[in-house]
């Protein structure tokens, strides 16, 4: 039982390059939120929230953005804002406690943003 939210979360996300660049925007270095995720492999760059829309213009290679379903400074549907206008068309993977419905949310933030892949992945702390 314990694997089983480790290969579930791996078909959630697959195909991630282990040269691909993963923006975490939101979570603290000591989080290590890429710890049992699909994106372990890829090169993981933590990002300010505030700095969001000069990553996107000046960074290559952005194979997903990651982030938690809410901070103290934005909340997923801020941040799927940001994404939208800054022409980001990737993979946006959401990581969230674990919520009986995370589909609701999925559907909301992929209306709000049609040009993006918007994934939830429920995560537990250990």
């Amino acid at each position: 039982m314990g694997n089983t939210g480790t290969d579930r979360s791996a078909q959630m996300a697959p195909g991630v390059d282990r040269n691909g660049m993963a923006l975490l925007i939101g979570f603290d270095r000591v989080d290590q939120p890429q710890r049992g995720m699909p994106f372990i492999g890829a090169r993981c760059e933590h990002l300010p929230y505030d700095l969001v829309q000069a990553a996107l213009s000046s960074l290559q290679g952005i194979e997903m953005i990651v982030s938690p379903l809410l901070t103290d400074q934005f909340d997923a549907m801020d941040l799927a804002q940001q994404l939208q206008l800054g022409g980001y068309r990737g993979l946006y993977v959401v990581v969230t406690p674990v919520l009986p419905n995370t589909e609701i949310v999925r559907r909301e933030i992929a209306a709000l943003c049609p040009g993006m892949t918007v994934q939830m992945i429920p995560r537990t702390r250990h």
